[in-house]
């Protein structure tokens, strides 16, 4: 795992990169709201290493936590990463709270490298990329709208990768964000139809050789714990695990 200094500005990107439309700061916490759209914008995150907070005022900030979130409509999900008191996850787990997700944080090293064939890197998204991204990935045509004010809300540099097939029809979506020396990489879907063509793996490297020429020497991503056939990809690309996180969710 890497260290905790490593963790923290790799978290610090990702709420960059992947806006909640709402936020609440709670001391060395942030509550995220989206209306409910993905768990990393809707959760509980530590933003800076914490230990040995007295357990009794642990207890308040959750139920602090539970009642800002019961206010939105929502139930409070924390997202347990290494910077978050472990206390915290000890304290959830005895109230019933259930683990699930896991998730990896994977980087790489960028050297320079050239813009794959058919794949397109795009300063904004248009209706075609949103289109494609909500067929591709399954998402209902009621929460495109949230995922859309999200991509809108990106402050850093943002890139709108597409992988054409050989008739030049989009195969894949991707998205980058590039900060600093870092470019993240999210939303990698492809045509369900079309899988194990390399279309993915083409927006992948696309997104790398666009943050590349932005002055990025590290690459993220984040990807499912069992998702081996995504991991075996991004092991061939040069990524290796950073840390891993998962969820909390309040008893229903």
């Amino acid at each position: 795992m890497s260290d905790l200094r490593t963790i923290h500005e790799l978290e610090h990107f990702g709420f960059n990169a992947w806006p909640a439309l709402r936020t609440i700061l709670q001391g060395d916490w942030i509550l995220r709201f989206a209306d409910g759209y993905t768990k990393r914008a809707n959760s509980v995150n530590a933003l800076a290493p914490a230990r040995g907070t007295p357990p009794s005022l642990l207890d308040q900030r959750i139920a602090a936590a539970v009642a800002q979130y019961a206010r939105h409509g929502q139930r409070c999900v924390f997202r347990i990463t290494p910077l978050l008191d472990p206390q915290v996850d000890a304290l959830l787990q005895a109230k019933g709270w259930a683990a699930f997700d896991e998730s990896i944080i994977m980087t790489a090293d960028l050297a320079a490298m050239p813009m794959p064939d058919r794949v397109v890197v795009a300063a904004a998204r248009d209706a075609a990329w949103s289109q494609g991204y909500r067929t591709f990935n399954g998402v209902p045509s009621e929460r495109q709208a949230i995922h859309d004010r999200m991509l809108d809300a990106i402050a850093p540099e943002a890139g709108f990768a597409a992988a054409m097939d050989e008739a030049g029809v989009p195969a894949a979506f991707g998205l980058g964000v590039a900060e600093r020396d870092h470019v993240g990489l999210f939303d990698i879907v492809s045509d369900p139809a079309r899988r194990r063509a390399g279309h993915g793996r083409r927006v992948v490297e696309g997104l790398m050789a666009w943050g590349r020429a932005r002055g990025a020497t590290r690459a993220y991503l984040q990807v499912v714990a069992d998702n081996a056939r995504a991991i075996a990809l991004y092991d061939k690309l040069g990524f290796h695990e950073a840390y891993r996180h998962y969820y909390r969710a309040a008893p229903a």
